[in-house]
């Protein structure tokens, strides 16, 4: 399949390209590289290169999910089957110092990736989501079911994300969405 990673030059979208790789996909990689390095990338080829053609799976363009013209250009010139949506910006304490970052990074970044893959017809998507979104909790273990409360802009951001995904299926039930709700991701590949 052909899938694009969007911060896909992060620690987790790092991880993420090394499994899909390995897996056979072809993978394109999004990043304004504001919370990443382009060395990362040089490490997923490092780690792959001995199983594939790193330089025919692996495709990286520098730019903003909020600027439509990379992505046009990436839905145009390949026929993207899934989306594994993990860029956006990623302090709870920056973004309570700046929330309108947060908004316009992470919310108006997703409306603007959804709408082009809309367009695009890729209608299957793999959202980054946070814990943060349950607030804090007297009832522990933490379960899906658990009341979204978050008390922080960085929450709120996930929250509204989830809200516009569920939007978009409400409206048309071909999109395929999962949510996935990180806690703390930690570690290193093996490697």
């Amino acid at each position: 399949m052909n899938i694009l990673v969007t911060g896909g030059a992060g620690f987790i979208g790092s991880h993420v390209c090394v499994k899909l790789l390995l897996l056979g996909h072809k993978v394109l990689v999004i990043d304004n590289l504001s919370n990443s390095h382009l060395s990362s990338l040089k490490s997923i080829s490092e780690i792959v290169k001995t199983n594939l053609d790193i330089d025919r799976n692996l495709n990286f363009y520098h730019g903003d999910i909020r600027d439509q013209n990379p992505l046009k250009e990436i839905f145009s010139k390949n026929s993207i089957d899934v989306v594994i949506h993990l860029a956006g910006l990623k302090s709870v304490k920056e973004s309570v110092e700046h929330p309108k970052k947060y908004y316009s990074n992470n919310v108006n970044g997703s409306i603007n990736l959804f709408s082009l893959m809309r367009k695009f017809n890729c209608k299957t998507v793999i959202f980054s989501s946070s814990a943060t979104v349950y607030g804090p909790s007297n009832k522990m273990p933490v379960n899906e079911k658990a009341e979204l409360s978050p008390i922080n802009p960085y929450g709120e951001n996930k929250k509204n994300i989830k809200y516009i995904l569920l939007d978009l299926y409400n409206v048309d039930k071909s999109w395929k969405i999962a949510i996935l709700r990180f806690f703390n991701p930690i570690g290193a590949h093996e490697s």
